[in-house]
């Protein structure tokens, strides 16, 4: 049987840990199951006193002028690398255009992810990037001769013309992840009595909402239940993953400082 995962919210950063409730939040809803309702209430209305302790607060939701841009300049990559698709797959070479089309079908897996929140469009960005790495199949040459043949396997995406726009935008989703980590540092500090009250609130409610939702499916099974279990586990995946890097990085930072930069003997 399917259930959430277990994730320590204490660990996040308060940022964080607004972001993930609003998606949690979004996917629960999803749920029809009238026995969820209640402490799905309960759960919505704590992270609607937490949204606005944050903005009373003056914290993260005031974002800076460079996570703004930053985010412009992810967009409009997004749309250039589909409008590239867009154009190749009316190319005459009906291999490259194929190679297009197969491209298409990737690009509406994750829909128009320019729309969604900061976080949520990152998070999206990333898995469309890794998923065009994958589909690309790049060969050891240096250069796509493949592209001329009937059937191309590998640097399709050279093939397109779409290879320096993954690979740009790739490169500026990072650079909008590190702007918004370096954003939440500098916010650390500013977590008021009441904003801190609403997260504990608001995390207390989801774990019980959590609670009663894994024990639907197991009274149940997990059929009707499966969809956003499995929406939450991957949002679960992907905060563990973030925390983990963090606490690997500190670890480093640590033994970097303790070395003093000396070789060990």
């Amino acid at each position: 049987m399917s259930e959430i995962k277990y994730i320590d919210q204490s660990r996040l950063r308060q940022e964080e840990d607004f972001g993930f409730h609003k998606i949690a939040i979004a996917e629960m809803g999803k749920c029809t199951d009238e026995k969820l309702a209640p402490v799905y209430q309960v759960y919505k209305t704590a992270y609607e006193t937490f949204d606005k302790a944050l903005k009373q607060s003056g914290g993260e939701h005031v974002l800076s002028q460079p996570i703004i841009t930053q985010d412009t300049v992810c967009d409009k990559l997004y749309r250039g690398l589909n409008s590239q698709v867009s154009a190749m797959e009316g190319f005459f070479d009906p291999a490259i255009a194929e190679v297009a089309r197969q491209a298409r079908i990737i690009l509406k897996k994750y829909g128009n992810p320019t729309a969604l929140p900061y976080l949520e469009e990152a998070g999206v960005l990333h898995n469309l990037i890794q998923e065009l790495e994958e589909f690309d199949g790049v060969s050891d040459s240096e250069s796509p001769d493949e592209i001329s043949a009937d059937e191309i396997t590998t640097n399709r995406l050279a093939a397109i013309h779409i290879d320096g726009w993954v690979s740009r935008l790739k490169t500026e989703t990072a650079r909008f992840l590190e702007l918004f980590a370096e954003r939440n540092t500098q916010n650390a500090t500013k977590v008021t009595g009441a904003t801190k009250a609403a997260r504990l609130a608001t995390d207390n409610a989801y774990r019980a909402a959590v609670k009663r939702l894994n024990a639907l499916a197991e009274v149940n099974g997990d059929t009707d239940y499966i969809d956003v279990i499995n929406a939450l586990n991957t949002l679960i995946d992907r905060q563990s993953a973030i925390i983990k890097a963090r606490a690997t990085k500190s670890a480093n930072k640590r033994k970097e400082e303790e070395t003093n930069g000396q070789p060990e003997a």
